[in-house]
């Protein structure tokens, strides 16, 4: 009975050291952003007491704030988790605000901009722009201790948001998410200066994992904050996905500029004023229109720009080797000498019997 007694104490012992041990690990994290609504709303009672907008999304078993200023709204709602603080921002205003908000410990923060309305800002106590965020897009922050401003545009402003233990970062599993490399190390320095990394999209699996998390938050099951840190892994999984797939279509889209330019280099060396730019639709595999599109992304002009810059630096090469301006009209396939003097005084300012005068 004695040993039998002994047994069940060393029991007893281990079961509430592992419980004391489960409630050391499940301390909430502390809350350290603070939005400071009533520096322009007035609290009120309820959801129903705002008539102008409605919450874009529910964060169950959040805490919700609700706040007015005329016709001007805001919905504030957070939840508190072991590995994460979240919070979700409806806002409607009548023309552009800056809200402030403080933080009282440096943390990683992830901000998404949720609706489509024009670009955000989070700005330091300075008004210095820490980041621009655009609608549908989302960016990693490093914030230390101070006081901070979001400068929401005119209309409807969502924003969804959360800070984070930079612990999950650590044997060495950060490597593949490169992007966020000088913020860990701001972090870990506890450096005063605020950080921000390259923003990136929010798709549709983005949004998906984002309500699923909002939707099923229990702060009372026990396999509540293994089922939030499966969540904000996934979307940090989806943010490092999101930024090498933007890395490659801008890579793939600045190749076809880059080639664009070759190939009509090429035509105009050949073909002369005949060089025609539908053949880039046959060497290049987008249509003529996305070709043009994406050459005045990275270059800044127009394909047709391009190819009466090309032939005209073509025609300045063949007056400047010795041709006549007949000589060189028939070079570069006009059909008469007239047509080619009309081109290069319209694109050069000045006739090719005036340019030979300047050679």
């Amino acid at each position: 009975m004695k040993l039998a007694w002994i047994a069940f104490q060393k029991m007893a012992y281990a079961i509430h050291a592992n419980f004391t041990t489960f409630q050391k690990q499940t301390i909430l994290m502390k809350k350290s952003m603070h939005l400071c609504l009533h520096a322009y709303f007035e609290q009120v009672r309820s959801l129903s007491d705002l008539t102008e907008s409605e919450p874009r999304t529910l964060m169950r078993n959040a805490e919700a704030t609700y706040w007015k200023n005329k016709g001007e709204e805001a919905l504030l709602q957070e939840f508190d988790g072991h590995q994460g603080y979240l919070y979700y921002i409806d806002v409607l205003l009548q023309k552009e605000r800056c809200i402030p908000f403080e933080t009282d410990h440096a943390d990683l923060h992830i901000l998404y901009v949720l609706s489509n309305n024009n670009t955000i800002s989070v700005n330091d106590q300075q008004t210095n722009a820490v980041c621009q965020v655009a609608g549908q897009r989302a960016v990693y922050l490093y914030l230390p201790t101070d006081e901070y401003q979001f400068h929401l545009p005119q209309g409807v402003t969502t924003i969804f948001g959360f800070y984070f233990r930079a612990s999950i970062f650590r044997k060495g599993n950060e490597r593949s998410y490169d992007f966020i490399h000088p913020l860990l190390d701001a972090h870990r320095q506890q450096s005063e200066f605020p950080l921000a990394s390259r923003d990136f999209l929010v798709g549709p699996r983005t949004r998906y994992h984002i309500e699923r998390l909002c939707e099923n938050l229990h702060p009372t099951q026990l396999n509540n904050d293994h089922f939030v840190m499966g969540k904000l892994l996934d979307l940090i999984d989806l943010s490092r996905i999101k930024i090498v797939q933007e890395d490659t279509k801008i890579h793939y889209e600045r190749h076809i500029a880059e080639e664009a330019r070759e190939l009509l280099a090429l035509y105009i060396a050949h073909d002369g004023q005949s060089a025609e730019l539908k053949k880039l639709e046959d060497d290049l595999a987008p249509t003529l229109a996305t070709i043009n599109r994406l050459h005045k992304r990275y270059f800044g002009t127009t394909l047709q720009q391009l190819r009466d810059d090309l032939l005209l630096e073509r025609a300045c090469d063949l007056l400047q080797s010795g041709l006549s301006p007949t000589e060189c009209a028939y070079e570069l396939n006009y059909n008469s000498p007239e047509a080619f003097y009309h081109f290069f005084k319209k694109n050069k300012g000045l006739s090719p019997l005036s340019y030979l005068k300047t050679l």
